[in-house]
């Protein structure tokens, strides 16, 4: 999970990058992204190999292995930011109302997997303490939803030709279904929590 912060964080880093016209800075993001999400593919391999020596001992493994399944389908959402922040014109970014509404959304998204992680850190500490951090990634995530559909509208009012109006709206609806997933292993952690 702490693989999967370190990435939603480089989303900002990359937007960031991408208004200096940073090119170069740009393209080390998307490495970045890339690398931890194969850093996460390797972490559930060596999960799946230790559940199965741990055999019918374990009785919630199947809820442990959605959990981790459903952390790593974030990554395929982030992967989509990542791509389709880079095909964002510079002019684009860097306009005020498209950028003060893409860094909106990407700060509650680093907060949501922010509150996720701590959601599955606790849930070998404190199960009642992950069922809050999860209860908060829905509260998040609502507000990601609410933030989503103003700057669709927006951009729907003010795109200045077809190539922007996609581009955006494919960038927002990306940042707006990795929340959608991040729910989901947030549901994932309240039945691991539940089940403890």
């Amino acid at each position: 999970m702490r693989r999967v912060l370190d990435a939603t964080r480089v989303l900002l880093e990359e937007f960031n990058a991408l208004t200096a016209g940073e090119k170069g800075q740009v393209d080390a993001s998307m490495e970045k992204v890339k690398r931890a999400e194969e850093d996460v593919m390797t972490l559930r391999t060596a999960l799946i190999r230790e559940l199965s020596q741990v055999g019918t001992l374990l009785v919630n493994r199947e809820d442990i292995m959605r959990g981790a399944f459903a952390v790593e389908d974030i990554f395929g959402h982030i992967n989509g930011v990542a791509f389709k922040m880079s095909q964002l014109q510079k002019a684009s970014a860097k306009n005020k109302k498209y950028r003060d509404s893409i860094v909106e959304l990407l700060g509650l998204l680093i907060d949501g997997v922010s509150k996720l992680n701590e959601s599955i850190r606790a849930l070998s500490l404190n199960t009642d303490q992950a069922i809050q951090m999860a209860a908060q990634v829905q509260q998040i995530e609502n507000s990601i939803d609410g933030r989503y559909r103003e700057g669709i509208a927006m951009v729907m009012r003010t795109a200045t030709n077809v190539k922007e109006l996609i581009t955006l709206k494919d960038l927002l609806e990306s940042i707006e279904n990795c929340a959608d997933v991040m729910l989901v292993a947030a549901n994932a952690s309240t039945i691991l929590a539940l089940g403890m």
